[in-house]
Parts: structure tokens; sequence; C-alpha cells
């Protein structure tokens, strides 16, 4: 997806990239739906988990090779809370995705991650939210914005964009079936 003037975040100044999904659910509280969404481990599913593997096989190499600390598996962890309301759930993330190492700038929260100003790296927000789907339904929504706020950023974020949209799209939209199974099996607590 292109940038459009629709897609906004407040946690960016602009985006260059942007990625959009959605599912409808049935009648389910907007409080419940994030509910689910957080509590939800995407490494559980088998295909998200082998997708990341991959993705973090270099650096497992680097680890392995020269010795250093193991990182904890990426997922919704990794992020830096943003914001929630009664509709909405934001995530940042700050870093050289390229990298194998994702080179991940370590962010405090909110306020730290809209005072980031490098021009070295990369900055990403993931939004999730729940708009009315009619009178009996909600639709869940995910947003990627990635925001390059260099030349240099975005000639290396460019080819890295490019490369994991397929397996990007996948994520999401399997997370978001996910939420949906665990809405249905009534496993999510009431909101």
């Amino acid at each position: 997806m292109t940038p459009s003037a629709a897609a906004y975040t407040r946690f960016l100044p602009s985006h260059t990239f942007c990625e959009r999904h959605a599912t409808t659910l049935g009648e389910t509280s907007p409080a419940r739906i994030l509910d689910a969404l957080v509590a939800l481990d995407m490494r559980d599913d088998k295909v998200i988990d082998t997708l990341m593997r991959v993705r973090e096989a270099p650096t497992r190499l680097m680890q392995r090779l020269h010795g250093g600390e193991a990182r904890a598996p990426f997922g919704l962890s990794t992020f830096t809370p943003l914001e929630r309301s009664e509709r909405e759930l934001s995530f940042g993330l700050a870093g050289r995705f390229w990298r194998p190492d994702f080179g991940l700038v370590e962010v405090a929260d909110a306020d730290a991650f809209l005072a980031l100003a490098r021009t070295d790296i990369a900055k990403l927000v993931l939004r999730y939210r729940v708009d009315e789907a009619g009178a009996q339904a909600s639709r869940l929504v995910t947003e990627t914005f990635v925001y390059c706020p260099s030349w240099s950023t975005q000639a290396l974020m460019t080819p890295y964009w490019l490369a994991i949209r397929a397996a990007s799209g996948w994520i999401r939209r399997r997370t978001l079936a996910s939420v949906a199974r665990t809405l249905a099996t009534g496993r999510a607590g009431a909101g």
C-alpha cells in the first residue's frame, strides 16, 4: 500500500510505507477484542513462528559464532506500548530493520518514541483498531506504518520492505484469524 492521507498515526510525522489488513468479527466489545489481541502470543502459531525463525536465523548464527547474549524471540513484547484507547492499540518499534539483528533501538515509552529524532533509523507503528461493521459486528484492522526520516534510511528500508511484504501480510492475517478464533471459542476475558 502506498502512503495515503487517510492512513495516519499521531506517533509519526508521516509514513514512507503502510500495510493494512482487516477481519470482521461477531458481536464483541472493543475492549474484549483488544484484550484478546494483547493476550495472544503470535509465536504459538506454527506458520508465524517458522517465518520469524527464518528472519531471526542470521542473528542466532552470529550469536553462536561470536558468543553473546541470546535474545528473547521477536514478538509483540519486543514493541513499546504507545497508547491504548477504547477502540485502538498502538505499539512502536525503532531500528535498522534491514539489518540481520533488526538494529533495534530501545525506546522506553510513547514520549521517548515521539522524541526519537535520529536520521539513521526507521520508526514503525503497529496499530490495531476496532471499527463498527454493522449492528452485530466489529471489524479489527491492523495497520503498520514505517517512517524513514532520510533518503539513506529509505534506500536501505525499501528493498527490505519489498522482501518481507508477503510474509508480513501473512503474519498480520494469521494474527487477525487467531484473535477471531480466540473470541469465537470464548477464551478471551469478558470486556
